[in-house]
This record gives structure tokens, C-alpha cells and sequence, in this order.
């Protein structure tokens, strides 16, 4: 069984409610009345907002995301740092083949993630530095070959 002890607050206001009615709207009313008695409730806390909160503000206006054209060197940092990423993954998961191989063979588990860690970051490095020599490229779209666009027989 539950026992609620009539002297805390919430029962009061509980009991209060109670007697006025069980309707929501009235419930409501009924509680709402009660704030003469609650310390809390009394309280202005509005005495803790900055003064510029106490103030109608306009409705923000809300706009859409429009990213900037980014700069030549943003471009190039990006593939260098995809390129590290995609060098680290692939690097990451070849050093797992091989270091469950060499932790079988010679059995030592710490091999494992020691082939992790080397060969994705051997692997990173490589594809960074691969990215480095395709961000010196002035056009993006270079063609290896340069056909002709109208081909006549």
C-alpha cells in the first residue's frame, strides 16, 4: 500500500483537486489556484534572465544552408585527409589479415593489432602523399588522351 503523508505539497494540491473535481479542466484550475501556497511556485525567477531575454524578440528567420565555394587549398586538404582516411581503412584491414596470420603462427595475440596500426598508417601515408601530387593538378577533369569530340569516319 501507498501512503501519502497529507503534509508534503503534491498531496495537498492532490486532495485539493480531489475536492474540487475530477474534471482536467477543473483539476487544472484546481491546482493552478494552489500557487499561493507554494514557495516555488511564488518565486519570480524572471530576476536571473539578462536583460536583453526580458525583451520581445523577433521570430528568427530561418535560411537554408548554402555552402561556400570552397578555396583550392580547403580542396586539396580534403582529399589529402580522404585519402589518409581510405589509405588507413584499407591499410587497417590488410594489417588484420595478416597480423591474425603471424598471432596464429607464432602465437602471439599482440600481434594483431601492432600489423593494425603499421600498415594502416604505412597505407594512410602512402595514399596522403598520393593525394598531395593529384592536388598540384590545375584542372580538375584532365583527359589522359585528347580525341576529338566529332569523330568522322
Amino acid at each position: 500500500e501507498l501512503s501519502c503523508s497529507p503534509s508534503s505539497s503534491w498531496t495537498r494540491r492532490v486532495w485539493k483537486a480531489r475536492e474540487l473535481g475530477t474534471a482536467r479542466a477543473r483539476g487544472t484550475r484546481a491546482l493552478m489556484a494552489d500557487k499561493e501556497d507554494d514557495k516555488y511556485e511564488a518565486e519570480d525567477f524572471s530576476k536571473y534572465l539578462p536583460e536583453s531575454a526580458k525583451k520581445d524578440q523577433p521570430a528568427q528567420k530561418w535560411q537554408f544552408y548554402q555552402p561556400e565555394q570552397s578555396s583550392r587549398v580547403n580542396q586539396c586538404f580534403q582529399r589529402i585527409k580522404n585519402g589518409a582516411m581510405l589509405g588507413g581503412a584499407l591499410g587497417g584491414s590488410f594489417g588484420f589479415l595478416y597480423g591474425t596470420y603471424a598471432a596464429i603462427a607464432y602465437r602471439h595475440i599482440l600481434y594483431i593489432p601492432i600489423s593494425v596500426v603499421q600498415a594502416g598508417f604505412g597505407f594512410g601515408l602512402f595514399l596522403a602523399c598520393g593525394m598531395v601530387i593529384r592536388c598540384d593538378d590545375q584542372l580538375p577533369n584532365r583527359r589522359l588522351t585528347n580525341f576529338p569530340t566529332d569523330h568522322v569516319d
